[in-house]
């Protein structure tokens, strides 16, 4: 019996930290050549924006000045699979994001020709990692946003420079009018500031 219990209690213990390393992890995304799909996109698109919903994402294409943009919010994920085209729909680059926020991970660029140029670390030079602002977020009780929002104030994860420095800022909403600005040096996660700020609903 006490076998059992300890086999129970064991496979118990590695699920939750199969699901907490999960959780922290950024997904993989791969070279491969893509191509945006004009026609489809100029006969869907309202305004100049195509969103397309699923039981498990969110797809939202947008014309932009360089050409267009597509955009995979899984359901409740907190990353968003960014590809970026030219105005022939060749694929320009792509990576991913922070829900509403920065690049982190690897990203690819490509010429107009869809060759891969390079491939870019955009955390190099972070060595507090994005797992850690995920870890940081949720001691704080920061709710990271999941999937796709439409509207309302959504916290965000950006990259910047403060004083010299690269830092990560977080923004979250902390009232109906109030917004709390965190910045984290990039390399150890201390908080340099911390301050809070009006938030004007248009």
């Amino acid at each position: 019996m006490n076998k059992i219990i300890m086999l129970i209690w064991l496979s118990m213990f590695i699920q939750c930290q199969s699901q907490k390393i999960d959780k922290y992890m950024i997904p993989i995304v791969d070279n491969k050549y893509e191509k945006f799909d004009i026609e489809n996109f100029l006969k869907n698109s309202v305004r100049g924006t195509l969103i397309v919903k699923s039981n498990d994402a969110t797809v939202v294409e947008d014309k932009q000045s360089y050409g267009f943009i597509k955009q995979v919010y899984k359901k409740d994920d907190i990353f968003c699979h960014t590809v970026l085209y030219y105005p022939t729909g060749k694929i320009k680059e792509k990576g991913i994001t922070f829900n509403n926020g920065t690049e982190i991970g690897i990203w690819f660029y490509y010429d107009e020709s869809g060759k891969l140029l390079k491939e870019e670390n955009m955390d190099e030079g972070y060595d507090f990692k994005p797992a850690d602002i995920i870890a940081y977020c949720e001691k704080n009780k920061i709710d990271l946003p999941k999937g796709y929002h439409d509207s309302g104030y959504q916290a965000r994860v950006l990259k910047q420079d403060f004083e010299g420095k690269k830092v990560w800022r977080i923004s979250h909403q902390i009232a109906g009018d109030k917004i709390e600005e965190i910045i984290l040096d990039a390399k150890t996660g201390k908080e340099l500031q911390k301050k809070t700020v009006p938030f004007y609903n248009p």
